[in-house]
């Protein structure tokens, strides 16, 4: 995705949701890759020229990660910085505007799939919006996963094996402590079956 040179894009803040297909707006809306996302007026009492004064039309993205955050929305998906162009309105904690395209990507741990194998397919749809996309441990700065120029970077994906080597040794961990289902049942059982007959009070 190319801006056209005589625009100074705004660089913005905000969430997206994220599935095999790539990435959608909270209202579903699909993010296609190498196409930038237009605001549309569908929604709205008359028709018009999107983002516009007085309306609630148009693409919204927050000022800055720290806004994205108090707000709550980063909780919701993966989140990202975003260029904004074309008519722009301002308020006093972000944008909306008529044209947005993803600038660099990043996934909280908890949006990236368990198993490599949806992993590997999962990163597919992102790589295909040519941007960065990075991972964020808890409490620790982004690590690069993939750079638009250099592509995989080893950083980011030795922290995803690594992540996984934990997750599928706990797992195996928890399997040897717990007992299968069936023999749980069958222990529940054999308590039950020893317990003392209960006796009848009568009045």
């Amino acid at each position: 995705m190319s801006i056209p040179d005589h625009i100074s894009p705004i660089v913005a803040y905000r969430v997206w949701q994220w599935d095999s297909l790539g990435l959608k707006s909270l209202n579903n809306q699909q993010w296609f890759p190498g196409c930038a996302l237009e605001a549309n007026t569908s929604r709205c009492r008359k028709e018009h020229a999107a983002p516009k004064e007085g309306c609630t039309c148009g693409v919204y993205a927050a000022k800055d990660l720290a806004h994205l955050r108090r707000s709550g929305y980063a909780e919701y998906g993966v989140h990202g910085e975003v260029y904004l162009w074309g008519t722009v309105v301002e308020h006093r904690l972000g944008w909306r505007a008529q044209y947005a395209y993803p600038k660099s990507i990043v996934l909280p741990p908890d949006t990236i799939p368990f198993r490599m194998s949806e992993v590997e397919s999962r990163l597919e749809s992102l790589l295909l919006y040519g941007v960065d996309i990075s991972v964020t441990p808890a409490a620790s700065p982004p690590i690069r996963l993939w750079s638009k120029q250099s592509g995989l970077d080893m950083a980011g994906f030795d922290w995803l094996v690594e992540k996984r080597k934990r997750w599928y040794s706990y797992r195996e961990q928890e399997r040897r402590l717990r007992p299968p289902t069936a023999w749980r049942c069958l222990a529940s059982a054999s308590a039950w079956w020893h317990l003392p007959t209960p006796t009848t009070c009568m009045s």
